[in-house]
């Protein structure tokens, strides 16, 4: 029950280490990185070996990827990489295409889950954190290209994991590095957490939460793990659907003690930890059993966790089923070539 709601970044081809993650961790999902194969053949590979292993495990593991294209593309090299979505940003129209292209490669490749669209809003240069990642530098432009992509990707049965909330916009620092503090809260519930709130009334699956210490909610507790952040989302927000974690390796936090920061998360009502594959992780998993059996875990939300998971995996038709590497990837680089033509720059 534990493992289910980890979502382990993969970083290894150690097969020996994937075969533990899943019969033994029983995780919920795994993230694929593009350094883990060098073509499209390698990376089918890995996923029909995740899926035979969830075969005899007998369960459904989710298989998720941060596909946002531009600068964060983890696609083999065989396909064409979609221009930076604040390129595209100037027709809701151009999202919609780059979510039928992406459905059909990921739904035809055997990943379910994107970690996409960002909803920041771009405040700063281009190679800022956010930067040209965003849709968009005002709430209705993101707003419109965000609903766009979500009606789309979700079609062909892609599971697609908004992010940073409450906004990665609202700061200059990068989180994967440092650990960026929002004391303007003011413009952060007038602005930032809007494009999130239009997702949310769209039926939105999955939040993921951001790396920030946030003025009057929890200045000292990162807000991925904040209970005043999840009742935020709950209770003001009205959001009644899945909350991750930004991956817990990150920046600041991979200097804190791992199975503390995934007890804190559960405890304070998040319902999928994010967390890279590491050295010590099956050490620290077995502490986090330890955990549950002494009764240190909140049981209630893992259980309504897991509920709220397979019910996802239900709606979005998540299955065992191998992959046959069939993908015309020549027709779909005829689709993004086009696609990008229509770029602003």
């Amino acid at each position: 029950m534990v493992g289910n709601i980890l979502f382990v970044g993969l970083n290894t081809t150690d097969r020996e280490i994937i075969r533990k993650l899943i019969w033994e961790c029983h995780v919920g999902g795994i993230t694929l990185y593009r350094s883990l194969y060098k073509n499209y053949e390698e990376m089918i590979e890995i996923i029909n070996y995740i899926k035979k292993l969830s075969q005899e495990a007998n369960y459904n593991v989710l298989i998720g990827i941060d596909q946002e294209c531009g600068r964060v593309n983890r696609l083999p090299e065989e396909f064409k990489n979609i221009r930076s979505a604040y390129a595209l940003k100037g027709n809701p129209d151009n999202f919609f295409e780059e979510a039928k292209i992406m459905g059909t490669i990921l739904n035809s490749s055997g990943i379910n889950v994107n970690f996409a669209p960002v909803l920041d809003i771009k405040r700063f240069e281009d190679n800022h954190a956010i930067g040209n990642r965003a849709l968009g530098n005002d709430i209705l432009t993101i707003s419109k290209n965000a609903n766009s992509y979500i009606t789309e990707i979700k079609k062909h049965n892609v599971i697609p994991v908004v992010k940073h909330f409450p906004g990665h916009g609202a700061t200059l620092l990068n989180s994967h590095h440092f650990m960026p503090i929002i004391l303007n809260t003011d413009k952060l519930f007038q602005e930032d957490i809007l494009t999130f709130k239009d997702a949310i009334d769209n039926d939105i699956d999955f939040i993921m939460v951001g790396h920030f210490l946030v003025k009057n909610y929890g200045i000292f507790t990162p807000s991925s793990i904040s209970k005043k952040i999840v009742q935020l989302l709950r209770d003001n927000l009205k959001y009644n659907n899945l909350i991750i974690t930004d991956d817990l390796t990150m920046g600041p936090l991979k200097l804190i003690y791992k199975p503390y920061l995934i007890k804190k998360a559960i405890n304070n009502g998040v319902n999928i930890i994010m967390i890279k594959y590491y050295d010590n992780f099956f050490k620290d998993y077995k502490k986090l059993i330890k955990y549950y059996n002494i009764n240190k875990l909140n049981k209630d939300n893992i259980n309504k966790s897991l509920d709220m998971l397979n019910n996802l995996k239900e709606k979005y038709h998540v299955n065992t089923d191998l992959i046959d590497n069939s993908l015309d990837i020549e027709e779909i680089n005829k689709e993004i070539e086009n696609l990008n033509k229509k770029a602003s720059y």
